[in-house]
């Protein structure tokens, strides 16, 4: 019942969004909202999706259990290069016993998480390096030719079940590189950055609400306020957003016939259109 009012919700919101003739493009959400996007598609059948491939990139770590592996394998090296320091003779002895025990178990690890070491390296590369579908395509390539070659290790299943579900949701994972024009972000970081300092500090900072109803007017009044204010402290590649309103950014202007460049009247503006 509870997912069945949530996906009502949802749907009542993409509809009254298609009302207002508001032109959704694109779409960028965690694999758990696949199914917001699929409602989305009701309204807006070419809606582009996006992964945000932070989670994505996260599943595959979870799944691999490699990074504490990664971390090990360097406190190993960083022992072994201090093996030998000693100039005592008499320790000379432990010293290669040690070096062995050590390079042993580096070999070991190494022989077991070395494949999933590799194909995590070459998404990454995929996730946060590539700029074209070129790249794309030179970075499958060796996605393709590395997993085949592991294809008797031990943890080739979750290579194989990794490689199967990228291509399955290929469309979805490189939606940024597909429309370059859109400037599609990668992840949710933004939204995930304003739920976490904008709602979440504004709402623990109040004790309740005598209703519901006060409580959706609060929320929605804040979201508002916050899709006409302008940034100033986005950084490196958002740096360019500065100075503009996220309803600036997306620029269905021609639509509403509102100029979202002046913002002062925002609250009037709001107010006809309910």
């Amino acid at each position: 019942m509870l997912y069945q009012k949530t996906a009502d919700e949802v749907k009542t919101g993409f509809e009254k969004l298609k009302e207002l003739g508001y032109p959704l493009k694109v779409i960028v959400c965690d694999e758990s909202m696949g199914e917001i996007a699929k409602i989305a598609r009701e309204f807006y059948p070419d809606v582009i999706i996006q992964i945000c491939l932070k989670h994505y990139s996260s599943s595959i770590d979870r799944n691999f259990k490699i990074n504490s592996v990664k971390r090990k394998l360097k406190a190993l090296q960083r022992k072994l290069d201090k093996v030998g320091d000693s100039i005592l003779i008499s320790t000379h002895y432990y010293d290669l016993e040690k070096a062995r025990r050590i390079v042993n178990e580096m070999a070991n690890l190494e022989y077991e998480y070395q494949p999933l070491i590799e194909i995590q390296s070459i998404f990454r590369e995929i996730f946060w390096k590539a700029k074209t579908e070129e790249d794309i395509n030179r970075l499958e390539d060796e996605l393709n030719v590395t997993a085949s070659y592991f294809e008797k290790y031990p943890c080739f299943q979750k290579i194989k079940d990794c490689y199967l579900d990228y291509y399955k949701k290929r469309d979805l994972i490189i939606a940024f590189i597909k429309y370059p024009d859109l400037n599609i972000p990668r992840t949710t970081n933004l939204i995930e950055g304003f739920n976490s300092t904008t709602l979440e500090i504004r709402l623990n900072s109040i004790r309740g609400f005598e209703k519901v109803k006060y409580a959706e007017n609060y929320i929605n009044a804040l979201i508002l306020k916050r899709r006409f204010q302008k940034f100033t402290d986005c950084k490196k590649k958002f740096k360019h957003l500065n100075s503009k309103s996220p309803l600036q950014i997306s620029q269905p202007k021609n639509t509403f016939n509102f100029d979202f460049s002046n913002l002062h009247n925002w609250i009037n503006f709001c107010r006809r259109l309910n």
